[in-house]
């Protein structure tokens, strides 16, 4: 007897989870046809919890808990007292999934260096060819503050340079997972990044300087060097 109700309950739980599924996969499916269709664009409000009950057929708690996933990943964003509108911020369950992998030890410190390096080659070679007259100033800028950097600072000048490296490919893939990147080993390899900049501060400038000034000189070589060196050196702390 007891066996009995324990199996019902467990078959109404799971009855329970499966059509949380469904009306999740139902939610979504809707939203991305109309995404595929141009119906919907960044920006545009969806319909609420009402209309998309109606259209889908679902009680409003399955539509309410589909929407509040949705949010989590960064396909939508709930405005109180505004609605749902379409998003497209992904870059946070890129971020998530790297966290719980690195969280489970499926990836490792070096595995975030040496992806993040091949992501930096390549974003300083479209880099070179794409940066513009329009974009000398933000450089100069970064190569004033390599001047009078402390050393408390150099964490900072560091992403900045790597993310405007990033930025200059027009790539906006590689913008988002180079953001994404720099923020895991902010919080997984600080101790790492601390003896870094303790022992090797002067070294990253120069070679950072040369990134800089391989966009100003549109010099490929010379800025896949500086890249090369520079996890080198990082990569003998990891």
């Amino acid at each position: 007897m007891k066996n009995n109700i324990e199996n019902v309950t467990n078959n109404a739980e799971s009855n329970v989870e499966q059509s949380k599924d469904k009306a999740y996969e139902k939610v979504t499916h809707y939203v991305k046809e109309r995404i595929k269709t141009g119906e919907l664009r960044v920006g545009d409000k969806i319909p609420t919890e009402r209309e998309l009950s109606e259209k889908l057929e679902l009680s409003r708690n399955s539509v309410r808990e589909a929407l509040r996933t949705m949010d989590n990943m960064g396909l939508i964003r709930c405005r109180q007292g505004s609605g749902n509108y379409i998003s497209g911020e992904m870059q946070q369950i890129i971020e998530e999934t790297l966290y719980m992998m690195f969280m489970l030890k499926q990836i490792s410190d070096i595995d975030v260096s040496q992806l993040r390096r091949a992501i930096d080659i390549q974003a300083m070679i479209l880099a070179v060819r794409n940066v513009n007259e329009d974009d000398i100033y933000e450089i100069k800028q970064l190569l004033d503050r390599l001047d009078v950097i402390e050393v408390d600072e150099s964490a900072f000048v560091d992403r900045d340079i790597h993310l405007l490296i990033s930025k200059y490919s027009k790539n906006k893939l590689i913008e988002i997972i180079n953001d994404t990147l720099s923020t895991i080993m902010e919080k997984f390899i600080f101790k790492a990044r601390r003896l870094v900049i303790g022992n090797e501060s002067d070294v990253l400038t120069v070679f950072h300087r040369d990134m800089l000034m391989s966009l100003l000189e549109r010099n490929e070589g010379k800025g896949v060097l500086a890249i090369n060196k520079h996890y080198d050196t990082i990569d003998k702390y990891l």
